[in-house]
């Protein structure tokens, strides 16, 4: 039996882990492309497709009739489902259980380093300035959680064990829930977010989550809380985020994902002293792409050997997120 053909996607500045080609190349004809053009061009004729960083090289055209399978490196799959992947009989699968605790670990860190205003003492060091001062503790903060996802689990569990008072925020409300007990729904928001020391948001970006934190709602935030996105930076109205750190009613946001990415230089965002930029990193560990890999090459495996793969979204409750 012939085998498949894969098409491997990477970053321009990324390498697979030595080996990996060799070993999927048993499995599959790999071809290797670091641009979305050369990507699409090979797709022509492709059954598989693995996508090492955040793009879609088939963008909002047909997929070719051909393409079977596409798993993603990452956990969010907003730039693969388009309409016409999420209508077709294509497989996506994501890569799981690599990313959820580390972007928990990240989440309190940043929590803490704003309770604790380590800027200005990193800062003060710098400029050899003594400066006492006291800080905040984060034990009885109260944080809106949106986005009680896999990661919103995570995050949930590392806040909650900080003696943080957690509030968990989806599409509809539940009581009993095992993770979390008590999950608010988003029409609930409004009651919340003025009482909430933080507001950390991790929800995939859909359709239905697109621009979801809105002018109205960041006007709600209760003065000087805090603003932790994680998500997606589509998420969020940027210029009304912005808008609120410049007239202080935001206290600090700490921001690892952006409507544009890399953010340009001369940004808005950069210049703030109310606000942590950081380049989309909150999941990335030292060994995190040897995880990826493993994930990969299982799956795979599995796809030649035609059984099911693991890590199978569900496109038509994700949505299209174009």
């Amino acid at each position: 039996m012939s085998k498949k053909k894969l098409v491997i996607l990477l970053a321009s500045d990324s390498e697979l882990r030595p080996g990996i080609v060799e070993i999927a190349s048993r499995l599959a004809n790999v071809v290797i492309t670091r641009n979305a053009a050369d990507a699409a061009r090979e797709l022509q004729d492709a059954q598989g497709l693995f996508l090492w960083d955040f793009s879609n090289p088939l963008g909002d055209t047909p997929p070719p009739p051909s393409l079977a399978w596409i798993h993603t490196a990452t956990l969010g799959v907003d730039s693969v489902l388009t309409a016409a992947v999420v209508s077709s009989g294509i497989v996506v699968s994501n890569t799981r259980g690599v990313f959820e605790r580390p972007i928990a670990e990240y989440v309190l860190g940043l929590l803490l380093a704003i309770a604790k205003d380590f800027r200005r003492t990193f800062a003060n060091q710098r400029d050899e300035v003594w400066q006492w001062r006291p800080t905040r503790r984060i034990a009885g903060q109260k944080v809106a959680l949106i986005g009680p996802g896999a990661i919103g689990k995570e995050i949930y569990t590392m806040l909650a064990a900080a003696g943080m008072t957690v509030l968990p925020v989806g599409r509809h409300a539940r009581s009993g829930d095992p993770h979390f007990g008590r999950v608010y729904s988003t029409s609930q928001l409004a009651e919340l977010l003025g009482d909430a020391d933080a507001v950390v948001l991790s929800l995939p970006l859909t359709s239905t989550t697109r621009g979801f934190m809105t002018r109205s709602l960041i006007s709600m935030m209760k003065p000087g809380a805090s603003f932790i996105n994680v998500g997606r930076g589509g998420l969020v109205d940027e210029p009304a985020l912005i808008e609120a750190l410049q007239a202080r009613r935001i206290g600090v946001a700490a921001l690892d994902v952006f409507m544009q990415e890399p953010l340009p230089q001369g940004h808005a965002l950069w210049k703030l002293d109310n606000v942590i930029v950081s380049p989309h990193m909150s999941g990335d560990t030292h060994g995190f792409g040897d995880l990826i890999a493993s994930q990969f090459l299982e799956n795979l495996t599995r796809w030649s050997e035609g059984r099911a793969v693991h890590n199978v979204v569900d496109k038509h409750k994700l949505s299209a997120s174009r």
